[in-house]
């Protein structure tokens, strides 16, 4: 820590704070938060305030985020992407459970893997990238559309043909909506032979700094190596899905 700034140290703070307390704060209420001085808060206050970072409302004196994070926050969304962002995540889980990984997204009706990483193990089991599938095919799958709104899930199930993989497939709409809202209440989805018989699939979602799910990280493997360490495979999962969710703005 020899190279850090404290000044620059303890303006992040000061804005971190503003994540998950009131819209706005006063010297005091932030002095105590950072158990620094007021003199030295009203300083950093001011300095932020000069670039932009920082806004004071001049009615009630006290301070509250400024436009140019707006902006950078922006920016950042428009350089985002997915795949790129969650590539490093994805290999970091292959190597805790050994199994595929697997990155699944929605788009307009479909669902999609955007990106995977390869089980090392000589026994495995394998997707393509790139190929649609329903939303209520696949373990990543029936996650994203846990977390549509009602409408958007009516109209991927109130019409359509329910397509059958396996003899453990769902049969009917009424099915998947039972195992959707199953899945919303748990925050995840473990599932065996509903797309590919002898396959386990676990999946949990990704939040985006609006709370909304963008995306879902599944491990999958043979069923008779992956039940064998489901709460293992589990927590890793979880931990892997909830430092990403974090990581794009996400607070629960």
């Amino acid at each position: 820590m020899d190279h850090v700034l404290s000044s620059v140290r303890n303006s992040c703070r000061l804005l971190k704070l503003f994540l998950d307390s009131p819209r706005e704060m006063g010297v005091t209420e932030v002095s105590k938060r950072l158990q620094l001085s007021k003199g030295a808060v009203h300083k950093l206050l001011v300095t932020l305030e000069a670039e932009g970072f920082i806004r004071k409302n001049e009615e009630t004196k006290q301070y509250t985020l400024g436009y140019t994070l707006l902006e950078l926050g922006t920016k950042v969304i428009k350089n985002h992407d997915i795949v790129d962002f969650s590539l490093p995540h994805m290999h970091d889980l292959v190597s805790s459970t050994q199994e595929l990984v697997v990155l699944c997204v929605l788009d307009k009706k479909d669902a999609i893997y955007v990106a995977k990483v390869d089980s090392p193990l000589p026994i495995r089991f394998n997707v393509e990238n790139y190929r649609r599938f329903p939303p209520y095919a696949t373990t990543g799958s029936r996650v994203l559309l846990a977390y549509q709104p009602e409408s958007f899930q009516e109209e991927i199930l109130a019409h359509a043909e329910i397509r059958s993989y396996t003899p453990h497939s769902f049969t009917s709409a009424e099915e998947i909506r039972e195992n959707l809202r199953e899945i919303k209440a748990r925050g995840y989805e473990i599932s065996s032979n509903r797309r590919n018989v002898g396959v386990t699939g676990m999946a949990a979602p990704i939040f985006d700094s609006t709370g909304q799910v963008t995306a879902a990280i599944s491990v999958i493997g043979p069923s008779d190596r992956v039940l064998l360490q489901q709460e293992s495979i589990l927590q890793h999962l979880l931990k892997t899905a909830r430092e990403m969710s974090q990581k794009l703005g996400y607070r629960p």
